[in-house]
């Protein structure tokens, strides 16, 4: 091989010493590998895989199917991150610009969406799409996923570019940051499209595309976010009244995080992942990168490839104290009666280096079972990367809309409207109905009731930032008593780590962008 290859490079030596002439023509070549602009948007087919290829940047590993999660996502007080270098820096709340990973990958990749949304919404028309309703569905669906964009971009980073569409000249490559109620209205804007827009559900191989109730459900979150209780209220009920969803029974809740069942009765909106083979890190191809590598960041530290992580204390203890046995045992790991690991293998056998870990770290041995592919078999049959890991996220499920329903009707003094929407979620679970409560107690049983029901779920977080509650569970000090970023030491300090860092990047490329507080 060697011999092989020192005589390529002295001939690939000779040949560019050689006296080169050739024409332009000669320069001038099509490349075979794409197709030109103008040649495409002819037909609902060019449409149709436009409107595919919005979808790849979310899926992919560099957003939703794995780096929001271990950057962002983990910095909830449910978890307690072992440290592991730059790789848990955000989320540990110890990252800064430049020294530390992932702020760059899940900035750049809903942007990508966002594009190829704004195309989308340029180029398809009454002469490339005539069918009026499959028209309005490929244009729902771009306003869909550019709202979806635009929602986590101003929940991660606060103030970021708003494009609405694709650049027409240099002016438009170096954009400045949009306030955030701009950002908002955009959201707002484009929910509220889609769901007119979007049929009210789909068939055969195009189940788990976005729904009329889909935006709908987006929508009233947006509002919720915003502390909009009664557009959000009016949002909620439309989701309700549609009928097009119910809660799962009991036996059958554990199956909303698994691979059996998806895009069941239950899910309103969910990301669809693939188990296959071909994997390629990050990479924005057809057929690679959407199978579910967050098993790396669910998964126990003897599992995981990085270093794991523990659930606190205190949600294991708010789900005893609530007599909770059906969230669960589809939510935590640890050691109650009829626990088991992966592949239905006994906890305490499956478990063995777990729990010796734990003790010598001196933590509770719990952990996360959601999305952690315990479903899919014995430990060794679940690839380390995840790869075989083929579990459909779901981003908003009925009993979280009833929730934030319930939400927002006890912000508008409606605490009957409430509870009976909370203890809608609370009958499914099996659980005690919470009955009698005023304002400010139903406002605590919605906080409590999102932990038992929502817990590993991505959703902690950010219900924290908005409640105003980030500092008083991981500041300094924490109302938990034992911080929940112990093993790390790190600690949420309020004006910084409400939203990352823009990536160092982004503001070198492009001296308009203006660094978060605190960086």
């Amino acid at each position: 091989m060697k011999k092989y290859s020192k005589y390529l490079f002295i001939f690939i030596i000779a040949l560019a010493l050689l006296p080169i002439s050739c024409s332009e023509d000669l320069l001038d070549q099509a490349n075979n590998n794409t197709v030109a602009t103008e040649a495409f948007w002819t037909d609902a087919s060019d449409v149709e895989f436009a409107v595919n290829g919005m979808y790849h940047p979310i899926t992919n590993t560099f957003f939703w199917g794995r780096i929001i999660h271990t950057g962002a996502m983990l910095r909830s007080d449910a978890f307690n991150v072992r440290p592991f270098g730059p790789n848990t820096a955000m989320s540990t709340f110890q990252g800064e610009p430049g020294a530390s990973r992932w702020s760059t990958e899940i900035f750049q990749e809903p942007y990508k969406c966002i594009f190829r949304a704004n195309k989308v919404l340029e180029n398809v028309n009454a002469d490339n799409v005539p069918d009026a309703d499959q028209r309005n569905a490929f244009i729902g669906q771009a306003h869909f996923m550019r709202g979806f964009a635009y929602w986590y971009l101003v929940n991660l980073y606060g103030q970021v570019p708003l494009i609405t569409e694709a650049a027409k000249d240099e002016s438009g490559f170096f954009p400045s940051q949009a306030e955030v109620s701009a950002i908002w209205a955009q959201i707002e804007a484009d929910f509220m499209a889609a769901e007119g827009e979007l049929p009210s559900a789909w068939d055969g191989d195009n189940a788990g595309r976005p729904t009329s109730g889909s935006a709908t459900a987006f929508l009233g979150k947006s509002y919720l976010y915003q502390a909009k209780w009664a557009d959000a209220e009016a949002a909620f009920n439309r989701v309700i009244d549609s009928g097009n969803y119910a809660l799962l029974p009991a036996e059958q809740y554990g199956e909303n995080f698994t691979e059996a069942n998806e895009n069941n009765i239950e899910s309103v909106f969910e990301l669809q992942f693939l188990g296959q083979s071909a994997f390629a890190w990050g990479v924005d191809i057809p057929g690679t990168g959407n199978m579910g590598n967050f098993h790396l960041d669910y998964s126990p530290p003897e599992k995981s490839l990085d270093q794991g992580h523990y659930i606190n204390t205190w949600v294991k203890d708010l789900f005893e104290a609530n007599g909770e046995t059906v969230r669960r045992d589809a939510t935590l790991a640890y050691d109650y009666e009829g626990s088991t690991g992966y592949g239905g293998v006994p906890f305490k056998e499956d478990f063995v280096k777990e729990l010796e870990l734990a003790a010598s770290e001196g933590m509770d041995s719990i952990y996360t079972r959601k999305y952690a592919g315990m479903d899919i078999g014995v430990r060794d049959a679940v690839e380390g990367l995840g790869t075989n890991v083929g579990t459909n996220w779901r981003l908003i499920r009925y009993a979280d809309v009833l929730l934030m329903a319930a939400e927002a009707a006890n912000e508008l003094g409606k605490t009957d409207d409430a509870e009976a929407l909370l203890n809608q979620v609370r009958d499914r679970a099996m659980v005690d109905q919470k009955t009698g409560m005023d304002a400010a107690g139903m406002r605590q049983a919605i906080i409590d009731e999102r932990v038992l029901e929502l817990t590993g779920e991505s959703h902690r977080f950010f219900d924290l930032v908005r409640w105003g509650l980030a500092d008083d569970y991981m500041g300094a000090t924490s109302l938990h008593g034992d911080h929940p970023k112990s093993l790390s030491g790190g600690v949420f300090q309020e004006g910084k780590h409400e939203y990352i860092w823009i990536p160092a990047s982004e503001i070198t490329a492009n001296s308009n962008l203006v660094q978060n507080p605190g960086y």
